[in-house]
């Protein structure tokens, strides 16, 4: 019997068959009791514990009672595993993705734009959300790691801004902008996270930075947004802020940083995994409807690319490399 590292071997005792013994260690995966077990296999309970016990000491076999304390990864893992089934199924197979990753060059123009856009209005509103979690008050340790993020994490909205200088919007018409109200909705709902449950939005952090790849042949980390914003040849300009932004990320590695939190935690009360687990489809329904909510608006070319406060919206004629308006 084996887990990880450790092996356990047996050997039939006298009294015991091997075919015995075999019937044994293949009754103890969970599903029957000693006693169900000894009637199966004609071994008695008192053999039964002197066989077990061993094992059950080296960590190979539980008890079946219920942990006081869960592990914080295996939570985490958990929620993983929910998380990135409804991404493959909400958003990688939803509206947005599915235009951006299967005809890139026939996406409007201004959906490229509006992504950066949203994302700058997301950027520019975190700090809402992270400095929830900056006085985490259970762990030193968290709190430390959560300064850290927060300063590597300021001011990134600087560098996605330069993106629109080359569409004539300037900084002065990103802030007295507003955003759509599925970017508004996911930004709250994150905001009441973290004030709320700051175990379950530290869960969604990785997420949200998103997990880079390393192109094949290239020294420079992309997403498959700026390889579609090469396809649909949307200008350098506009692109080259963003490919710095995702940069940057990538050289913090912010995609693990959920993972480096949870590793730093002490055992979680029983009831964390089922807590975190059940807000996992509300928070990937809110990050689909973020994605889809740009389609929707910018896939319109009717529509104005700024939407300001008080004025009237910015419009801007900049269009791609090749002379589309």
């Amino acid at each position: 019997m084996r887990s990880g590292e450790v092996t356990f071997e047996v050997e039939p005792e006298d009294d015991i068959t091997a075919e015995q013994l075999g019937a044994v260690l293949r009754s103890a995966d969970g599903s029957a009791s000693l006693s169900e077990i000894s009637a199966k296999t004609g071994v008695a309970p008192d053999k039964l514990t002197s066989i077990l016990l061993p094992a059950q000491i080296t960590g190979l076999l539980a008890d079946r009672s219920v942990p006081e304390a869960e592990s914080p990864m295996v939570v985490l893992s958990s929620v993983e595993h929910v998380v990135n089934r409804l991404l493959e199924e909400l958003i990688f197979n939803g509206p947005f993705w599915r235009a951006i990753l299967d005809h890139p060059e026939q996406v409007e123009p201004n959906v490229y734009y509006g992504f950066g856009l949203e994302n700058w209005f997301f950027l520019s509103r975190e700090s809402e959300f992270d400095s929830a979690i900056l006085s985490y008050p259970s762990s030193d340790a968290i709190r430390g790691m959560a300064n850290d993020f927060y300063h590597e994490e300021h001011r990134h909205d600087d560098i996605v801004v330069r993106a629109f200088e080359g569409l004539g919007i300037s900084r002065e018409d990103l802030v007295t902008a507003r955003p759509l109200s599925t970017t508004s909705g996911l930004i709250k709902l994150l905001s009441w996270w973290a004030r709320t449950d700051p175990l379950f939005f530290i869960a969604t952090i990785g997420i949200l930075e998103g997990r880079l790849e390393q192109a094949e042949g290239e020294g420079a980390y992309y997403d498959s947004f700026l390889r579609a914003c090469a396809t649909a040849g949307i200008p350098t300009h506009f692109v080259e802020p963003l490919r710095q932004h995702a940069r940057v990320n990538a050289g913090h590695d912010h995609g693990s940083v959920s993972r480096e939190f949870f590793a730093a935690l002490p055992p979680l009360p029983a009831g964390t995994q089922a807590r975190l687990v059940g807000k996992a489809h509300l928070f990937v329904e809110a990050y689909a409807e973020f994605f889809n909510g740009i389609l929707e608006y910018y896939g319109d070319p009717g529509r104005p690319l700024v939407r300001t406060i008080g004025s009237s919206p910015v419009t801007t004629t900049a269009g791609v490399e090749d002379g589309r308006p």
